[in-house]
């Protein structure tokens, strides 16, 4: 993926939240919302069109896949802001299978949705995990 200026990340950010609203003004669901944000937005992969079609920051992804762990009864994982910003932006860079689990759950979404079934092997989906 080509770098992206500061300021062409601001315009994006405006404009996948212009889409998200005129989604949901449609009654679009959240997938619909993020296929558009990704076909407007060259730019933007799939799991970040996901995570603006939710109108999330990073921040708030990574407190949803804390949730999730503590919700699991298990500590929450090491993951940051600077780490999903990677996964979003560099394609060398991807979750593991525990993380791209967990993303899932958060964005109710299928890995393939969000850009990440080369990184998870469908053996390895816990039953249950995606909603």
């Amino acid at each position: 993926m080509a770098t992206v200026t500061r300021s062409r990340r601001s315009q994006i950010q405006r404009e996948a939240a212009q889409i998200r609203m005129r989604g949901q003004r449609r009654q679009h669901d959240t997938a619909r919302i993020a296929r558009t944000i990704q076909d407007a937005l060259g730019e933007v992969n799939a799991l970040e069109a996901w995570r603006f079609a939710l109108g999330w920051s990073r921040s708030q992804t990574v407190t949803q896949v804390a949730g999730l762990y503590v919700a699991d009864g298990l500590l929450p994982p090491g993951l940051s802001k600077p780490m999903l910003c990677r996964w979003e932006h560099d394609a060398d860079e991807w979750p593991g299978p525990e993380y791209t689990v967990m993303l899932c759950r958060a964005y109710g979404a299928r890995p393939e949705q969000l850009g990440l079934a080369r990184a998870l092997a469908p053996h390895m989906i816990p039953p249950g995990a995606m909603r």
